[in-house]
C-alpha cells in the first residue's frame, strides 16, 4: 500500500490544513497545464490520489488502520478536471463538464500603449494603430474544419471525454488525452489554421481620443481584442494613454501651466499680454509689483474633464528676465533709475536707523 503521507510530504499526525497546504503546493507544481514534462501528469494523479484519501476523515481513518479497500477514484468528481485545480483553491472548487473546454470561449483582451502629444490630449484626436491579434480563420470561419472534414467520435474514449484505467487498487478516471475531453476528433483539420480556427494577423484600429485624457487613462475598445475559441466572442482592446513631455507647457490634473518672461518695467508697472495655446487665446493681466516666480491663475481655461463641460485652470508663471544686451538709450534710463533707487535706499535707511535708535533708547 502506498504511503500517502510520504507522497504529500507531511507527518502522519498532520492536520487537514497542513495536508491541504502540502497538496496545494505540489498540485500547482505538477499541474499539467503548468508543467509540460511527461512525468507531471502521473505525479499529479499520485498526489491527488493521496489527497483524496487523507482529506476525507473516514477514508483516512480506514487507511491508517490498514483496512482501506479500493474504490473508484474519479478525478473529475474530485476536482472538476485538471484545469480546475486552481478553482478548487482560489475559486471555491467549481466543477466542470468534460466538454466545457470545447464550449465557446471569449477571446483574450489586448493592451496597447499609445503615446500622444499634450495638445492632442487637450483637444482630443483620432489615431489609427496596428495591433497583432488572433483572428478567425477566413477559410474555415473559425470552425477549424476543412471543407471535406468530419467530426467523429473519439475512438479512445468512445465519446465520453474520459478514460478509465486501473492503478493499484484504485480505478482511475481522467480526461482523454486524444480528444482533450471533447469526446470528438476532427478527421481533416483546416490546413490554413491547423484546426485551431484562428490565425495571427495585424489589424488597423481607429481610436477616438476624447479631450482631457491624461497619462495612465485607459480606453476600452469593445470587440477589438482576440477572436474567441470555438465561435466565442471577441475580447476587448484596452488602450493606455501616455502623454509626451511638452517643451513649453506642463500639466497637473486638469490644470495647465506655462512660464512667460516679463521685463523689469512690466513687473513694476503691470501689463496685459496675450497667450496662444492649443488653438486658444487668452489675455493675462500682470499686476503691478509682481515678483519673479509668482503665479497668475485664469480659471476655466485649463484641461477639460473627460465627458464634462468643466475645465481646470491655466496657471501663468511670470519670470523677470534681465537683458543681456542693452542700447545706449536703455543704459541712460537704467542709470537714471539706479540713481533714484539709491536715493530711495538712503531715505529708507534713515527711517530704519531712527527706528533702531528709538528702540535702543
Amino acid at each position: 500500500m502506498k504511503d500517502y503521507y510520504e507522497i504529500l510530504g507531511v507527518e502522519r499526525n498532520a492536520s487537514f490544513e497542513e495536508i491541504k497546504k502540502a497538496y496545494r503546493k505540489l498540485a500547482l507544481k505538477y499541474h499539467p497545464d503548468r508543467n509540460p514534462s511527461p512525468e507531471a501528469e502521473e505525479k499529479f494523479k499520485e498526489i491527488s490520489e493521496a489527497y483524496a484519501v487523507l482529506s476525507d476523515p473516514d477514508k483516512r481513518r480506514r487507511y491508517d488502520s490498514g483496512g482501506f479497500e479500493g474504490v473508484e477514484l474519479d478525478f473529475e468528481d474530485l476536482f472538476g478536471g485538471f484545469g480546475s485545480i486552481f478553482d478548487v483553491f482560489f475559486g471555491g472548487g467549481r466543477r466542470r463538464d468534460y466538454r466545457d473546454r470545447y464550449s465557446p470561449k471569449r477571446g483574450n483582451d489586448l493592451q496597447y500603449t499609445l503615446q500622444i502629444t499634450l495638445e492632442e490630449s487637450f483637444r482630443g484626436t483620432v489615431k489609427e494603430i496596428e495591433v497583432e491579434r488572433y483572428d478567425n480563420c477566413e477559410h474555415c470561419g473559425g470552425r477549424g474544419l476543412d471543407s471535406n472534414s468530419k467530426v467523429v467520435t473519439c475512438p479512445d474514449c468512445g465519446g465520453r471525454g474520459a478514460v478509465v484505467y486501473q492503478q493499484g487498487f484504485f480505478t482511475m478516471k481522467t480526461t482523454c488525452s486524444r480528444c482533450r475531453g471533447s469526446g470528438q476528433i476532427i478527421s481533416n483539420p483546416c490546413k490554413y489554421c491547423g484546426g485551431r480556427g484562428r490565425v495571427l494577423k495585424r489589424k488597423s484600429v481607429k481610436i477616438k481620443i476624447p479631450a482631457g485624457v491624461d497619462s495612465g487613462d485607459t480606453l476600452r475598445i469593445q470587440g477589438e481584442g482576440e477572436a474567441g475559441l470555438n465561435g466565442g466572442q471577441y475580447g476587448d482592446l484596452y488602450v493606455v494613454i501616455d502623454i509626451k513631455e511638452d517643451k513649453t507647457f506642463s500639466r497637473k490634473g486638469q490644470d495647465l501651466f506655462v512660464e512667460i518672461p516679463i521685463t523689469f518695467s512690466q513687473a513694476a508697472l503691470g501689463d496685459k499680454v496675450r497667450i496662444k495655446y492649443f488653438g486658444e487665446e487668452v489675455d493675462i493681466e500682470i499686476p503691478p509689483g509682481i515678483q519673479s516666480g509668482d503665479l497668475i491663475e485664469v480659471k476655466g481655461r485649463g484641461f477639460p474633464e473627460v465627458g464634462s463641460n468643466k475645465r481646470g485652470s491655466l496657471f501663468v508663471k511670470a519670470v523677470v528676465k534681465t537683458p543681456k544686451k542693452i542700447s545706449m538709450e536703455m543704459r541712460k534710463l537704467f542709470e537714471q533709475l539706479s540713481e533714484l533707487e539709491k536715493k530711495e535706499q538712503v531715505s529708507l535707511w534713515e527711517k530704519l536707523k531712527n527706528v533702531f535708535v528709538k528702540k535702543s533708547v
